[in-house]
């Protein structure tokens, strides 16, 4: 088998391994009240379901970035693809609400395995010239499963069952595993003793970002006046603050704190943060703006949504490989400038709720996501020295997950905050007062990655971690 061939399927290993990660965090969205009807569990109940899974997916991802640069890329990768597989096997047989919600952690796990590594293993095996290229294919992978896990899973579950929406994975993850073990390269490692692990920080990270996702969810639709939210997030720091204590004195951190003294870097990191929760609250809130106030129907705002993915999929590639020849800070300026302006221009134009207005809004969502993603994971990347693949990408990746939850919950809280407690009986003036405020804050986080991403063009030596 010749080198190329032999880099396009590590390359489709990293794909699927993407792919069936981003699916599974959406797919069973549709499908949980037709599993709280077959369990006769109440919604808050079943909603563990999706809570266990990002919980397990989020608190982790620092853990596997470590034991993929200490044990080797390969064999985490290959782990995550079993627990992932067999993960998705015990939530398609589970005969009781308990039991899938263990299996959803279990299956959780595996993909934190799977997605702490994954941009690791494009960067440590792929040809520099094609890192980009590579990164930017894995960029529009994201983009498919995010976009197809809600339709597909409704679909499966109206034409078969819920259960088939998780046995799905398991010739994908067989044929994976496969591949991996055939294609993935091992690595020469020193040997690692557990006897040195940082158990002690692993789970103080586990705690730290349990109780970081539970305050967030609390926060949705319990008004200012919730007091479980703030408790959740005062532990939540205090166990972050403690986190950080440990793994600046321990011998083997699972977080080298040192990554963070690479000023470009952090600010790279800094604006994916930034960037990414804004696209993370237009997700979730769009819909409601849509249907809501809009009056369309569900079936077209599925339709309108995929616009959105639709670009990000045919642009992420290009950018990618833009960022092998460019330099990625010139591409990613460029797109959060087209993002400010689209912000703002939704802003400005949301009430007359006029059909090319939405559809330009969501055609510029996407021009901006990709044209700023590819290059931005590119520029995380290069900064990684050898051996260290494993955990920048897990940072990457757990700012992406942290992303998700602050998108959704910040955009909720400005919404509901300019709605009221009684948002059932708003009026059409306050629901677009609400939207408003929240698409301009996103506006506000775009214009602070820009400051972010144009500081650091002032770092002019490229530096590694």
């Amino acid at each position: 088998m010749t080198k190329k061939s032999s880099y396009t399927l590590i390359l489709i290993s990293a794909s699927l391994a993407m792919l069936m990660v981003k699916l599974d965090a959406y797919v069973v969205n549709i499908s949980l009240p037709t599993i709280s009807q077959d369990f006769g569990c109440s919604r808050n109940i079943a909603s563990l379901v999706l809570l266990a899974y990002l919980v397990a997916s989020t608190s982790t991802l620092l853990l596997f970035g470590m034991l993929g640069d200490k044990l080797g890329l390969k064999k985490i990768f290959i782990t995550g693809f079993f627990l992932f597989t067999a993960g998705s096997l015990l939530c398609g047989i589970s005969p009781n609400i308990v039991i899938l919600i263990l299996s959803r952690f279990i299956q959780g796990l595996g993909g934190s395995m799977l997605v702490a590594n994954c941009m690791a293993i494009v960067s440590r095996f792929m040809p520099h010239e094609k890192v980009g290229s590579s990164l930017g294919i894995l960029t529009t992978i994201s983009a498919v499963g995010v976009s197809l896990g809600a339709p597909l899973g409704g679909i499966i579950t109206f034409y078969a069952s819920w259960h088939w929406v998780f046995l799905i994975n398991i010739p994908i993850g067989v044929m994976a595993i496969w591949l991996s073990l055939r294609h993935i390269p091992s690595e020469e490692k020193e040997k690692f003793f557990f006897s040195g692990f940082d158990f002690t920080g692993s789970a103080l990270a586990l705690f730290a970002f349990t109780f970081l996702i539970l305050a967030f969810n609390s926060f949705n639709n319990r008004g200012l006046e919730a007091i479980m939210p703030y408790g959740a997030l005062v532990i939540s720091a205090v166990f972050f603050l403690l986190f950080i204590r440990r793994e600046k004195r321990t011998a083997n951190p699972i977080l080298d704190l040192n990554l963070f003294k690479n000023k470009p870097l952090t600010l790279a990191l800094i604006a994916s943060l930034l960037a990414s929760s804004t696209n993370f609250g237009n997700s979730y809130l769009m819909p409601f703006y849509l249907e809501k106030d809009v009056g369309f129907t569900a079936n077209i705002v599925g339709m309108l949504i995929l616009i959105t993915s639709l670009v990000v999929m045919a642009l992420a590639p290009v950018s990618g490989k833009l960022a092998d020849k460019i330099h990625p800070v010139k591409l990613c300026t460029f797109a959060l400038i087209i993002g400010v302006v689209n912000y703002v221009f939704f802003s400005l134009t949301l009430e007359r709720m006029n059909l090319w207005l939405i559809v330009i809004f969501l055609f510029g969502a996407g021009l901006f996501l990709g044209s700023f993603l590819s290059p931005n994971n590119k520029m995380i990347m290069d900064m990684a020295a050898e051996g260290k693949h494993g955990i920048v990408s897990a940072t990457a990746n757990t700012f992406s997950s942290m992303a998700a939850v602050l998108g959704v919950s910040f955009f909720q809280m400005i919404n509901s905050i300019t709605v009221g407690s009684n948002s059932a009986q708003a009026t059409l003036h306050q629901n677009l007062d609400g939207i408003r405020n929240a698409f301009t804050f996103g506006a506000v986080l775009l214009v602070l990655a820009l400051l972010v991403t144009w500081h650091s063009r002032r770092s002019a030596k490229k530096m590694v971690v």
